[in-house]
């Protein structure tokens, strides 16, 4: 039978490169490349290709010239390795920085969990596909992978601080890489559930002191349906007789388990209340230099954990 549209006989097309058919101009794209980013002077330097040349590329351009007998091979290309390094150094400094500027409440474990997952491989691959460097990419490989692609966005980065400075490159990493925390639960990417947390140690070393003896205490605030299949416990977790966290469950110990974390995410002002990222023009001109010094660390019992009061004055005078 057959099918419109549809061959039995016919071999199946391969994959080809967009550069493989005729009219493809190379020097158009990387044009319309950088007016898609809003930068235009990238495309009147050399430092847009060599963004997107990979050392994979110029290994096969050398050996291809050393096939064809040439003996003086000249490396006229330069992969982008530096730009890659630069740009990554940049990213970790200035998100570490952004998200400090936006959750001050919050542990440097839990900073670092944030920057380590916008740099990852799979949310730098994604971005540089909706921008469009899959067929600008040079590399030995096509379609390239997704390290490849990540190593590109990293270039373009290091492009823009190179070229345009650093005021650029931020509002570039705004614009796509921190876009990707709009909507998301800082807690299901910092797994703080599945870390040994207590909270009773942790009040006495960043809280009330080592001098303190109050203990956390769990109260059952509401339950229903007790001893059945659908029995719900509503339990709240006191210190100093002030309600710290509560959440539900269907046992005592989940409930318990559960408000201790409800604590953990008011403590640290990870609630959807509290956590507003900006971005866009407004996230632009932000005062991120003064957070360059660390969150307290969790595992610190020298740290102490900044008081919400002098948090709040904190960012109103750095805005």
């Amino acid at each position: 039978m057959y099918w419109r549209k549809r061959s039995f006989d016919a071999q199946k097309e391969r994959l080809r490169a967009r550069s493989e058919w005729q009219d493809w101009d190379y020097a158009s794209e990387l044009y319309a490349f950088a007016h898609r980013l809003q930068e235009p002077e990238l495309s009147n330097n050399n430092i847009l290709v060599r963004a997107f040349t990979h050392r994979s590329y110029v290994s096969e351009q050398r050996a291809k010239q050393e096939s064809l007998g040439v003996q003086d091979v000249q490396e006229y290309l330069e992969d982008n390795s530096e730009l890659i390094d630069l740009g990554r150094q940049f990213m970790e400094k200035f998100l570490s920085q952004y998200i400090r500027y936006h959750l001050q409440q919050a542990p440097e474990e839990c900073i670092q969990s944030l920057v380590q997952y916008l740099m990852s491989t799979s949310v730098l691959d994604d971005i540089s596909k909706w921008i469009g460097c899959i067929d600008l990419v040079l590399c030995s490989e096509f379609p390239p992978n997704k390290q490849t692609l990540a190593d590109t966005v990293s270039s373009i980065v290091g492009a823009l601080v190179e070229i345009r400075g650093e005021q650029n490159a931020k509002n570039f990493v705004i614009d796509f890489i921190c876009t990707y925390l709009n909507g998301r639960d800082p807690l299901e990417i910092w797994r703080i559930d599945q870390m040994d947390l207590n909270l009773d140690i942790f009040l006495r070393d960043h809280v009330h002191g080592h001098q303190s003896d109050s203990n956390c205490e769990p109260r059952i605030l509401r339950q229903s349906a007790v001893d059945t299949i659908e029995s719900c416990y509503v339990v709240g977790i006191y210190s100093n007789q002030k309600l710290l966290g509560q959440s539900a469950g269907e046992s005592l110990p989940i409930a318990k388990r559960m408000a201790e974390l409800d604590a953990f995410r008011r403590i640290f002002g990870l609630t959807t209340a509290n956590v507003r990222f900006e971005f866009g023009p407004r996230a632009y001109d932000l005062a991120y230099d003064k957070y360059e010094r660390e969150n307290f660390h969790l595992f610190e019992s020298s740290s102490s954990l900044p008081k919400q009061e002098e948090k709040q004055s904190q960012r109103q005078t750095s805005s």
